[in-house]
Order: C-alpha cells, then structure tokens, then sequence
C-alpha cells in the first residue's frame, strides 16, 4: 500500500484508504503530539507499506513506522497528561490502537 498524504493535522493517509493518526485530549495548555511533518524529507510516499503496518517505539523520542522515525513530543508545564496513541484506521472501522506514551520526548517548562 502507498502513502498519499501526510500533515500535521490529519496524519498519514493510504492509498487504500487506511489512515493512522496521533490522538490525545489536549487541554488548554498543553501540546502532545506526532510530528508527521518530519516526513517531508524522505523518500516514505514511494514506499511500498505492509497492510499490516509496523510500528516499533523509540524510547523519550517518538516511533518508526517501517522505518520511517516520526518524533513525538509533549509540551507542556508538568501538571497535564503525556498520554498519546495512535490510531491505525482501516476500510470497514476496523482500528487498532498503540499506546506510545512512553516513547514521548517531555518538554516541560
């Protein structure tokens, strides 16, 4: 399967209609997100993906996707929540949820 598009906002969307998305109940002073942005410098919408896509988690930092390192950040004063997963979106409602909290570079002020 191929990747079509990518951004910030609405994460990675397939060719086959699959999607995979950061999510997290941002609060008012808080930001805990995937930068999906970081992918503009790679070669990823050439690749050729699993339909069982592979995600490993890369401790204080972010994830690789096939490869693919996607960091991961929670910016924030210390009270609020670092939880973050995402969401692997198939045809059909079928979503599988990967908690990656513990793989989120802190950045608390």
């Amino acid at each position: 399967m191929k990747l079509i598009s990518f951004d910030i906002e609405k994460g990675l969307l397939f060719d086959n209609g699959t999607t995979v998305v950061d999510e997290h109940r941002q609060d008012c002073c808080e930001d805990v997100y995937a930068d999906w942005d970081q992918l503009k410098d790679t070669d990823v919408l050439s690749h050729d993906f699993q339909e069982d896509l592979i995600i490993e988690g890369v401790e204080d930092s972010g994830f690789r996707l096939e490869g693919y390192f996607i960091p991961c950040y929670n910016e924030q004063n210390g009270y609020y929540s670092d939880e973050l997963a995402i969401l692997i979106k198939k045809p059909g409602n079928k979503t599988k949820t990967i908690d990656i909290s513990d793989f989120v570079e802190d950045k608390i002020n």
